[in-house]
């Protein structure tokens, strides 16, 4: 564990920086949702449309901010991206009802949702061949260090000032960074990402295409994962004292998973890590459908946390190796954060209702499902390269 620290620590340039800042307040908007529903009288229904909220420009921006990034530089964009959010923090703090909250919710998920596909491109752009897979792994996990620290910060700071002047401090933060980001960071792309785009050149790329089906049925297996342990965990005893540790536990596993798998794809290649985390998703998802022993849990919690979001750094190696043209990596990347959005938009409400139908175990074996189905278009790809 030291060492993934001192890893990431290495890995936190400007860019990092903004991506602890990202996560880390994506992260503390929906905790700090029961004591703003708690103040305006909200309803649950309310809180639901807010959620949604947060989420939505995810997936509508995900294609746009290619074009964005190309006109105006990415690091420029992720700046507007880190004022936008901090405004919102802002006036959230200012809220005085439904209307009002949902209209910085709404500013804050235009910040948010511009972020990913942007930067996974500039440290596309900022790797070489044979250091994607360590790059794209140590740049996932920084962001882990945001949602672990300044969400965790965040209930504190609740519980000592308030919900409203913790919002406008959260707030004030990012835009003291927002400055300095201008004055100490390019506002232009490396020069190899000046080179003129071809408009049709992933439309070409069979490894691409490949790249965003496998990455769409990952996200149906794993993006949903966190929601509903809980729920599984209640539904087998788990004491509810315990149910915060056990989700730590996740947490920590999709840390260590993002760096040390990051790692094994430069040596190994993304195909064979791929199989190799899909099928062991699989297996543990089987597994801790069925355990009632805490012990264990807390095991599979942190082993399974490594291999749901240790894929990240796989599918984003396999997308900067399969862009035929490095002035298609922001295009790239809006793809599959579209790609990947739509899943996480989609899986949620579907595995609600299986849950409903079904029961909550259900869940569980249907996302195994989804993690082998993930493997199958990488495999088709093989055998036609093969034919």
């Amino acid at each position: 564990m030291p060492l993934v620290l001192k890893s990431i620590g290495n890995s936190v340039s400007s860019l990092g920086v903004l991506h602890v800042l990202n996560d880390g307040f994506l992260a503390s908007l929906p905790l700090l949702l029961p004591f703003m529903q708690r103040d305006l009288g909200l309803g649950f229904e309310s809180i639901g449309l807010l959620s949604s909220i947060l989420a939505f420009a995810g997936v509508v921006l995900a294609l746009p901010s290619a074009r964005m990034a190309r006109r105006f530089g990415g690091p420029r964009v992720l700046g507007i991206a880190l004022l936008l959010y901090s405004v919102a923090f802002i006036l959230a703090g200012c809220a005085s009802g439904l209307v009002s909250l949902s209209v910085s919710f709404a500013l804050a998920s235009i910040g948010f949702g511009l972020f990913h596909p942007i930067a996974f491109a500039l440290v596309a752009h900022r790797s070489s061949a044979q250091e994607v897979g360590k790059k794209m792994g140590d740049f996932t996990a920084v962001g882990d260090l945001g949602r672990i620290g300044i969400a965790a910060a965040a209930t504190f700071l609740v519980a000592a000032l308030g919900w409203r002047e913790t919002v406008i401090v959260y707030g004030v933060l990012p835009l003291l960074i927002f400055a300095l980001f201008f004055r100490h960071t390019p506002v232009h792309l490396d020069a190899a990402a000046q080179v003129g785009a071809k408009p049709h050149g992933l439309r070409c790329s069979e490894n691409f295409i490949f790249a965003v089906i496998a990455g769409g049925l990952d996200a149906l297996a794993s993006s949903s994962i966190f929601i509903f342990i809980p729920f599984l965990l209640v539904h087998r005893g788990i004491p509810t004292a315990l149910l915060g540790a056990l989700s730590g536990a996740f947490f920590v596993g999709n840390m260590l998973g993002k760096v040390l798998v990051g790692r094994v794809v430069d040596r190994l290649g993304c195909f064979c890590v791929f199989v190799v985390s899909e099928v062991v998703m699989a297996a543990l998802l089987f597994y801790l459908s069925s355990e009632t022993s805490t012990g264990l849990i807390a095991l599979l919690s942190v082993l399974l946390g490594a291999v749901t979001k240790g894929t990240v750094p796989v599918i984003n190696t396999m997308v900067t190796n399969s862009v035929p043209d490095r002035a298609l990596y922001e295009k790239a990347f809006g793809i599959v954060s579209f790609v990947g959005g739509v899943a996480a938009v989609v899986a949620p409400y579907v595995y609600g209702l299986v849950a409903e139908r079904f029961g909550i175990v259900a869940v569980f074996h249907l996302c195994a499902c989804f993690a082998l189905l993930a493997i199958i278009p990488g495999s088709l790809n093989r055998v036609m390269k093969r034919l």
